[in-house]
């Protein structure tokens, strides 16, 4: 008789954002001894209206590696309070105060990718143009990281955040960062960290002739870019990196 199988409680999480490569940093810190990242990846937990079984949860989490961090890599969590749901909070009383990873893009391109995920979700009408700014399915208010940062700041003390430029200018790099500020020796190399996630958008071009890709139009971009800049000068602040090309059309 076989005994009941020993779980893990996560003690790291990549929150977010959405549309800033979760994906690839969820799989690429995988590859990693240190690491045992949960199957799915997204275990949206925190987020749903009810909670669920927290034993069940756990489940995700097998204690079967000798790694030092058990994560998981849910973007929906990154948001703020919303009708009387307060993820951060929830994440705080569950856990603990454990080190989050939140990776940003400019929001504006964040914006775009967002609108044609839902696009092609069938969420959103076909278009080619995206003549005008729409906060539907939080599209516009998920960009603001800074914000939504300064909530998730007043809960935990060690939310590490990183560029999703980084991840295709120079992935090592990142990903030595990353285990740098967790207190880690790298053991991954340029080798480990040559792959790519396929995604619905990505194959919708190579594939398919049905599908235009939709692009912003210039009073969209000026507009987002306007909405976003004060928002930006926050961030760049609270990194302590330069993101001025955010704000360049």
């Amino acid at each position: 008789m076989t005994g009941t199988p020993k779980h893990k409680k996560p003690n790291l999480l990549i929150i977010g954002a959405q549309k800033c490569g979760t994906t690839w940093l969820h799989y690429a810190l995988n590859k990693s001894r240190h690491f045992s990242g949960s199957t799915p990846k997204e275990v949206n937990y925190w987020n749903q209206r009810t909670l669920g079984s927290f034993e069940g949860y756990l489940g995700h989490f097998p204690d079967t590696d000798d790694a030092t961090y058990w994560y998981e890599s849910t973007p929906h969590y990154f948001r703020p309070p919303s009708r009387g749901m307060d993820i951060a909070a929830r994440i705080r009383s569950g856990l603990g105060d454990i080190p989050l990873i939140l990776l940003v893009r400019n929001p504006v391109e964040r914006y775009l990718s967002c609108y044609t995920h839902h696009m092609l979700q069938g969420r959103l009408p076909t278009t080619t143009i995206i003549e005008t700014v729409s906060n539907d399915l939080m599209m516009v208010e998920l960009g603001r990281y800074f914000h939504i940062l300064q909530h998730f700041d007043s809960h935990f003390s060690d939310i590490n955040i990183y560029p999703y430029d980084d991840i295709a200018a120079e992935p090592e790099n990142l990903v030595s960062r990353i285990m740098k500020d967790l207190r880690l020796e790298s053991d991954l190399t340029a080798g480990n960290l040559n792959f790519s996630v396929n995604t619905k958008e990505k194959n919708a071009s190579r594939h398919s002739y049905d599908v235009t890709l939709p692009r912003l139009s210039p009073a969209v971009q000026a507009e987002l870019g306007s909405i976003y800049r004060d928002d930006v000068l926050g961030l760049q602040d609270r990194m302590n990196r330069d993101l001025s090309h955010w704000l360049t059309p």
